[in-house]
């Protein structure tokens, strides 16, 4: 029997903790504005394109020292040529351009840092002397594109130029692509798989089969019967064969063509000279694009699959396992919703909705902003405006500063800014053709898409490990569109979160150093990165950064080949492996000291 003492303390604790939970379910609802997008003042720069670092501008620095600069040689039609303008563009080089050798007069004084050529339009007995003087200047040389194959057995003064033994064969089907450790940002990979796998070997497999002479450094090269050749005599795709002071870079593949070659630009400088520094964006985004939990778009086919609605799928099964993917990875959720897909059915997105996912997004630390698909015939323009009425009426004054689309083109020629006044960056999809980060206007930033979440493809990962150590920047879309209206059974979302968990946990792991943030948060960090510039040297032991002026940090990538670092001032350092560090800058100016003894590592 209880005792009327016990009874009363019994009684008071259950009246205590019922208050306690009620009060701060109370204390939540009312101190938490759900309508206000706390990232809005994460845009404290008041940068634009105006501030931005161009070509056009390279040469008037604040800084003493003459620029760095690079020489591309070759057409203006070809994709390299934009590789190698947004590669300068991004780590703040100069450029220079040339159709041909016959019209680049090499100067007596202030060298370029390098001369990137399309192989395929050189003459080699006009050419090669020339080339052979850059190098014996000092100035280093990429083959970004490797000659056309009959110029190659024509010209045993250029194979040996090039650091090639012998050609074995015009044309191999390697078994596999071997990237070695210290090149690319993310370590080894061996992308090996049985050759009837079209799913997820989408490489360059057919290759010019050169074998190198002694002295060379392969970095990538493609995989033979490891019984019946030995390393050095398989095929070699990307290697450094050194001159002096300079080095020669020859790649036996079309990296180059593709946006992420900027990454394998920077990999090579990296690897030409005793150490490397340039500047970052040092933001990881996930994208959550065309969530359309709030109208029951196309029913049946969902009702079949999930035995419920459009709604309940999204609200019960699919946000609590994309925040359960979320806590495993850390990811910061940027939701991209959409209030509709189909606009030409009677079923319209229910008010209540918005405000419960405005809740839940705020509790994750995420971010909302606007979706533009659809997959019915409506014009942008009827889209915006119904999806405009729709978060007037549910959305209170929240500020939607973030978009994505899939059609830049057509975003960009509708009247968004009618709608949506504050909107100051747009994602778009993947696409390894276009740049990464650019302003679209004066005011508006492009954030483009770097991979997928639902497949994950070996040539998809060698571009996440170009943009990651071009940019430190990478940008997973989930495209909801796919749960909604699916194709296949790989859309079904049981497939899809599995797919997602499993890409983020396995090949963004070796990126845990950068920082996980929203669209908005990466906005400001874009803004900063295309805005700064800098300058470095090594003085003995010291290597010194000079930076222009900017708010809070700066990111840079920091590539030691010889040595480790010591005592650095003005900044912290972060190993990231294979010789990379990522470096955060407090400081205008940071000095970093250079040790021989790993024991003295951050001393």
């Amino acid at each position: 029997m209880v005792s009327r003492r016990n009874y009363v303390t019994i009684v008071l604790m259950i009246v205590i903790l019922m208050f306690m939970f009620m009060f701060t379910g109370v204390l939540k609802q009312e101190l938490n504005e759900y309508n206000v997008n706390d990232y809005e003042d994460s845009y404290t720069y008041g940068l634009n394109a105006t501030n931005m670092y161009r070509l056009d501008r390279a040469d008037n620095s604040e800084f003493e020292l003459p620029r760095r600069y690079a020489v591309f040689i070759g057409p203006a039609f070809v994709d390299i040529r934009d590789v190698v303008t947004y590669w300068c563009t991004y780590t703040k080089r100069g450029l220079q351009e040339y159709g041909s050798f016959e019209e680049y007069v090499i100067p007596e004084e202030n060298l370029p840092e390098v001369v990137i050529i399309d192989g395929r339009y050189i003459d080699v007995d006009r050419d090669l002397p020339a080339m052979r003087e850059l190098t014996q200047k000092g100035v280093h040389l990429v083959f970004a594109k490797m000659p056309h194959i009959t110029t190659m057995t024509d010209s045993p003064e250029l194979c040996e130029f090039l650091g090639i033994r012998s050609m074995r064969s015009r044309e191999v089907l390697v078994e596999g692509v071997h990237l070695f450790d210290g090149f690319l940002l993310g370590g080894e990979r061996i992308y090996a798989t049985d050759m009837n796998d079209t799913v997820e070997q989408d490489l360059e497999m057919v290759v010019h089969w050169y074998v190198l002479d002694g002295g060379t450094k392969t970095y990538i090269m493609g995989m033979m019967d490891e019984d019946e050749y030995k390393n050095e005599n398989m095929p070699a795709i990307l290697w450094r064969k050194s001159a002096g002071n300079a080095r020669i870079f020859c790649v036996n593949a079309n990296y180059m063509t593709n946006m992420y070659g900027v990454g394998f630009l920077s990999a090579m400088m990296a690897e030409a000279d005793s150490y490397e520094i340039y500047p970052i964006v040092n933001a990881q985004c996930m994208t959550v694009a065309e969530f359309s939990g709030f109208a029951e778009d196309n029913s049946e086919e969902l009702e079949s699959l999930y035995s419920c609605t459009q709604p309940a799928l999204y609200e019960s099964v699919i946000w609590p396992s994309l925040i359960a993917i979320a806590e495993k990875t850390g990811a910061r959720v940027s939701l991209m919703v959409t209030p509709q897909l189909d606009y030409s059915d009677e079923n319209e997105p229910q008010g209540e909705i918005l405000p419960r996912y405005m809740t839940l997004v705020k509790e994750q630390y995420g971010e909302l902003g606007v979706s533009m698909g659809r997959v019915s015939n409506t014009t942008m323009e009827g889209k915006l405006s119904r999806d405009y009425a729709y978060y007037v009426e549910n959305a209170g004054d929240y500020s939607f500063i973030s978009m994505y689309t899939d059609d830049l083109k057509e975003v960009m020629a509708g009247p968004w800014k009618r709608y949506f006044p504050k909107l100051r960056t747009v994602v778009t999809a993947p696409d390894d053709d276009e740049p990464i980060v650019d302003y679209l206007d004066r005011s508006m930033v492009m954030q483009r898409g770097t991979a997928y979440a639902k497949d994950h493809t070996y040539a998809a990962n060698l571009s996440i490990m170009g943009y990651e150590t071009a940019l430190g920047y990478s940008n997973v879309v989930l495209d909801m569109k796919d749960v909604s209206y699916p194709e296949d059974e790989e859309d079904y979302w049981e497939n899809l979160s599995r797919e997602l968990s499993r890409n983020l946990t396995t090949y963004w792991r070796d990126y845990e150093a950068f920082t996980q943030t929203t669209l908005t948060e990466s906005d400001a960090r874009v803004r900063k990165f295309l805005t700064l510039d800098y300058r470095a040297e090594r003085i003995n032991d010291d290597i010194f950064l000079h930076i222009n002026e900017f708010e809070g940090s700066a990111w840079f990538l920091f590539k030691l080949n010889e040595g480790v670092p010591g005592q650095v001032q003005g900044a912290t350092l972060q190993d990231m492996g294979g010789g990379y560090y990522l470096l955060e800058a407090t400081e205008t100016e940071v000095t970093i000291e250079v040790k021989s003894s790993v024991s003295e590592f951050f001393r």
